[in-house]
């Protein structure tokens, strides 16, 4: 692809402005999940404006767009989510959110801008391709059911050979990418516990079931159950994400709720954790007279990464930013990421984008004051638009 490099750089230089207010104005405007109307609505509004085919999707406020190739070929997809989080920003900057207690708190913003700016540099260059490009932004990818699963569902990448995505990594400097080949993410499970007990009045307990008191008792016994497992050695997380018991504070509540996750690298330790919670949980609500409803949803699978994808991503980076700058992920994260659902049809690879500011202190995913260096908005969106087109290159010559 001679010149492909040097064109690709040039209209990424060149729309790297509007990439960056593109990213704010969505960090500007959060919205949560199965509620991207507007982020849905803006980025219609953007694509079309620069002529490029895009069409709301077949769930939520999903959007697929498209680039065809100069001739007949594989289709290379790639993946950005639109879901901010029920977080109250902290950050003093000029884009803060505008919603109060939402964020965008987990890189969402940049997913989107990057692709969008992928969509536009490939449809103003000059560069032939064989087969075609499809761009999909996805709503929901932090809650159960994801947006993930239903756009497979509904037969999104049915015709797809391979999709791509990025994901912002705050402990990775910018200018670097992290790469790993395999299991990346961990299997992640959301669990509801309700507990329920006989309400009544403050001042006689003796004639209630507090239901208050018995999830205390039950929320401290949860947080055993990881470390009593048989195969301790397996990395397994479990984590309470929220409570809610009671209304007033002279009534005894009958109703105690408990949410969070259990993540998991294998199936043997899920089971044997989520056996244990209903044996914790059981004996606990029986010796106080409480009853219980526990229920584990749909699993999210680990994202596993192609191999021969990885390798091309790799290549593209070597010649781009350099070897130095690939950082080799020797571990894996035990976060769940709903692009695992598109591997269950497809091969693909999720690629981790660096955004540490210099030597600054990491300011982790999901936190209040979570922010990105965003000179890595370009270089994601320059390194991205080159794989997509190597890949296609060469599958055309096969």
């Amino acid at each position: 692809m001679p010149g492909t490099t040097s064109e690709i750089d040039s209209l990424t230089e060149s729309n790297a402005a509007e990439i960056v207010e593109v990213r704010r104005h969505l960090h500007r405007n959060p919205e949560l999940g199965w509620q991207e109307d507007k982020t849905s609505a803006h980025l219609q509004h953007l694509l079309q404006r620069d002529g490029i085919e895009v069409t709301p999707g077949p769930c939520g406020a999903s959007l697929i767009a498209h680039l065809e190739g100069m001739s007949p070929g594989p289709t290379v997809a790639i993946r950005a989510d639109m879901d901010a989080l029920p977080v109250l920003e902290s950050n003093d900057v000029s884009y803060v959110s505008q919603e109060e207690g939402v964020m965008h708190a987990c890189g969402h913003d940049c997913h989107m801008a990057m692709l969008y700016g992928v969509a536009k540099v490939l449809k103003q260059s000059s560069v032939e391709f064989p087969g075609r490009i499809r761009f999909i932004f996805q709503p929901c990818e932090e809650s159960t059911p994801s947006g993930a699963s239903q756009l497979v569902e509904a037969g999104v990448v049915d015709e797809v050979d391979a999709i791509f995505a990025y994901h912002v990594d705050p402990e990775i400097p910018v200018g670097k990418i992290g790469l790993r080949t395999g299991v990346l993410t961990a299997r992640c499970n959301e669990f509801d516990l309700t507990l329920l007990g006989r309400s009544g009045h403050a001042a006689r307990p003796h004639q209630t079931v507090d239901a208050t008191y018995v999830g205390t008792k039950v929320l401290n016994a949860l947080y055993d159950v990881v470390g009593n497992r048989t195969t301790p050695f397996v990395p397994a997380v479990m984590t309470v994400g929220q409570v809610a018991g009671g209304r007033k504070a002279n009534v005894i509540s009958d109703e105690f709720r408990i949410k969070g996750t259990i993540r998991t690298l294998d199936e043997a330790s899920w089971v044997q954790i989520q056996n244990r919670m209903e044996r914790v949980v059981a004996s606990i609500a029986d010796s106080f007279g409480a009853r219980y409803k526990l229920e584990f949803l749909l699993p999210i699978p680990s994202v596993r990464n192609d191999a021969g994808l990885i390798t091309t991503a790799r290549r593209v980076a070597e010649t781009t930013i350099g070897s130095d700058n690939i950082v080799e992920l020797g571990k894996v994260s035990m976060g769940g990421e709903d692009f695992s659902w598109y591997l269950t049809r497809v091969k693909g690879a999720l690629i981790r984008l660096g955004v540490r500011r210099g030597t600054d202190p990491v300011t982790p995913l999901h936190a209040s004051n979570f922010d990105v260096d965003e000179r890595a908005l370009p270089l994601g969106t320059s390194l991205m638009a080159r794989i997509v087109l190597t890949f296609l290159q060469e599958s055309g010559k096969s």
